[in-house]
């Protein structure tokens, strides 16, 4: 009987810790913490920001935090150079966007990685760039004797409308043939917006603030334009749009994005995670919206598209038509975690089949 009580009792304290715990974590807990066995980060890590701000800024891993709260998810990787940022957020965002980069470093931004032409990524290109100085002026001692860091760019005499002062903005190549448009046609975009550096490549690599930074282009997935950034020193990927813990992967088919190249896309991130023990920890994934996840997370994300483009696609194998698929119900295990009304699980079932439907296209090499 003893032992009994001193179990209850013991159990009784071990509640209560819960429960004073749970009271005093706050929303972004929820955000952070992973479905997996792994402990959430405690709320006491956030970093204060002026009152008023609705952002929280979140470390991640090594030298990368997480700007959250806003319309995207901005990593944002600092040091003794300068301040690189994966993403923009929205240009109404960009003040309170720059208080946040402001309570991590005080240093310039000098880079921003867009990773996909959704706005509410690349919006504040303009207001954070202009906030932001060109690596190659002045400060790298580029320039000429009795020059300021605003008046000649580091790699020669550029005019001014190459725009050689303020951050460098990073872009595949398809991004900026989105925003642009061809001689004589009105731009989608206004040129302030517009990526200033880009790439046709496969990967384009730099290398900043003592880190190797490595942008990977992966075609066909969101869209043909999607970017992921990897931190190798820190063993952080920034996805972009390729992951969205908040709904269902979105498929633009109109702006050549591919269910394929989705599942290319997180095998892609898949095998560049690596788990510290038993599938916990290790690199970090921060996503286009949602929270920060491990290697685990992305492979039940993974598994959870592969699983519903294989039921939709043995409907088809087998000669059913739309409806009698919908029918089956092939979302129905993951509908109360990732269909929202603007892109249901019906939605995500028409992608699924419109594209198994369409002649297979020649395959490309990766």
């Amino acid at each position: 009987m003893m032992r009994r009580a001193a179990a209850w009792a013991c159990l009784t304290m071990s509640l209560a810790v819960l429960t004073r715990v749970s009271a005093q974590q706050s929303p972004t807990d929820l955000m952070i913490q992973s479905r997996s066995q792994e402990q959430p980060q405690s709320s006491a890590r956030r970093i204060a920001l002026p009152s008023g701000n609705p952002l929280e800024v979140l470390p991640v891993q090594g030298s990368v935090f997480m700007i959250a709260g806003g319309p995207s998810n901005i990593a944002v990787q600092v040091g003794a150079e300068g301040v690189l940022l994966v993403d923009a957020g929205t240009a109404e965002m960009s003040d309170k966007i720059l208080e946040a980069i402001h309570a991590i470093s005080d240093r310039p931004i000098n880079y921003i990685i867009d990773t996909t032409p959704d706005k509410d990524h690349y919006g504040g290109n303009e207001k954070l760039g202009v906030a932001g100085v060109n690596p190659t002026v002045a400060p790298r001692g580029l320039t000429g004797p009795g020059s300021t860091a605003t008046e000649n760019p580091g790699g020669g005499n550029n005019p001014q409308s190459l725009r050689p002062q303020g951050a460098i903005v990073f872009a595949n190549e398809n991004l900026l043939n989105r925003m642009s448009a061809p001689t004589g046609e009105t731009p989608i975009e206004p040129f302030a917006l517009w990526p200033t550096s880009t790439f046709f490549t496969r990967a384009k690599t730099i290398s900043f603030n003592d880190e190797a930074i490595e942008m990977l282009h992966v075609p066909s997935a969101h869209t043909d334009a999607d970017v992921m950034a990897f931190f190798r020193k820190s063993d952080v990927v920034a996805t972009g749009d390729i992951i969205n813990t908040l709904q269902y992967p979105f498929v633009d088919h109109k702006r050549g994005g591919s269910i394929r190249g989705v599942l290319d896309a997180l095998n892609d991130v898949i095998e560049i995670t690596v788990p510290r023990f038993n599938q916990m920890a290790g690199t970090r994934v921060v996503p286009g919206h949602g929270r920060i996840l491990n290697e685990a997370d992305v492979v039940e994300y993974r598994d959870m598209m592969t699983i519903i483009r294989d039921r939709v696609k043995l409907g088809v194998d087998e000669g059913k038509t739309r409806q009698q698929i919908k029918a089956m119900r092939p979302t129905l295990d993951y509908d109360g975690l990732y269909s929202v009304p603007s892109w249901t699980g019906e939605m995500l079932i028409d992608a699924i089949y419109d594209e198994l439907r369409q002649p297979a296209a020649p395959a490309t090499a990766r």
